[in-house]
């Protein structure tokens, strides 16, 4: 009897498996269907087995649905962990994104692919054309890993830094001694992944590259916190990067109102609005990455105020096109 418990188990997972694997609403399996497919798995069964295993399943919890009439009927699982078109983000995030190595991006997408059907999986996989520039660095996933340990459980961490010459080669910072930061957030920014860190010794935040990091470890302390707000750091850093902070006001073309929401969001006060231009005021941190995010706008953004922020730009500008009339 327990011989023919275990048996019964193991048929009633193939036929999950088969569900799982080969079904969804819109290719459903009839019992002939199944049939046939579970004697490929050298099961073979009759019809009523079919229809008690699939009311076992359905018993169990598992979402197994069934068509009644026509062509199409049949069964079919409906409890996917991820749609296809959640599954379709996820894929094409992982395929885009440059900090993961070409053989941990197949791996990943292999795993996605897993958690949905044969149908779905062909229609993702073979739509998903776009693969970005991919990083080399194979210990980026350790070093997620190690820092989020450290994340967790409050400790500081220490760790080589690198830059990387024109010939891909690794400079070491500080003569490759090593960083001590904590941890206080990892963020994944314009395609990078991110370390936000606290330093005791300069009593300020900074940020690493997370793939240009070597040789973490943790150490067996753990650390005081202070007040931090990863979203005004992300802002003030990674949007315009740091600078004299100053509101200033805007004049803009209508049809830059998406770029310029995309770029301030909620952070900006619209003063005036008309067919033709709106006008903002909004706090920037004035540095020459805000300045050239104006330069590609040309004369559809104008600087209002404060004049010495205009004055700021137009010197930016002279030495440009001094540089480029020697």
């Amino acid at each position: 009897m327990k011989y023919n418990l275990t048996m019964s188990k193991s048929r009633v997972l193939k036929l999950l498996k088969i569900l799982q694997e080969k079904t969804d609403a819109n290719h459903p399996l009839n019992s002939e269907q199944l049939i046939e497919l579970l004697a490929l798995e050298d099961e073979k069964v009759e019809r009523k087995t079919v229809y008690d295993d699939i009311k076992n399943l359905q018993k169990s919890g598992y979402q197994i649905e069934s068509l009644k009439g026509g062509r199409d009927a049949g069964y079919y699982y409906d409890d996917s962990v991820f749609s296809a078109a959640e599954l379709r983000i996820l894929a094409d995030a992982v395929s885009s994104n440059n900090f993961i190595t070409d053989r941990k991006t197949d791996e990943l997408l292999e795993k996605l692919f897993g958690l949905t059907n044969e149908h779905d999986r062909k229609i993702i996989s073979n739509s998903l054309s776009y693969r970005h520039d991919k990083a080399g660095n194979e210990q980026i996933l350790y070093n997620i890993d190690a820092l989020q340990k450290a994340l967790y459980e409050k400790k500081a961490v220490t760790f080589y830094y690198f830059d990387r010459d024109i010939k891909r080669g690794k400079n070491y910072r500080k003569h490759k001694e090593r960083y001590v930061s904590i941890p206080y957030a990892l963020i994944w920014n314009d395609d990078r992944y991110y370390l936000i860190g606290y330093s005791e010794k300069y009593h300020d935040f900074t940020h690493y590259r997370v793939d240009r990091m070597e040789s973490i470890l943790l150490e067996d302390r753990e650390t005081g916190r202070v007040e931090f707000d990863v979203n005004s750091y992300v802002q003030k850093v990674f949007q315009m990067y740091s600078g004299t902070s100053t509101t200033v006001k805007l004049r803009c073309a209508q049809k830059l109102a998406s770029e310029v929401l995309d770029q301030f969001s909620r952070n900006m006060i619209v003063t005036e609005n008309t067919p033709e231009y709106f006008v903002i005021s909004v706090k920037v941190e004035l540095s020459p990455v805000f300045y050239s995010w104006l330069f590609k706008y040309q004369n559809e953004i104008e600087i209002i105020s404060p004049s010495s922020v205009k004055e700021e730009y137009v010197k930016m500008c002279r030495e440009i096109i001094e540089r480029y009339e020697k």
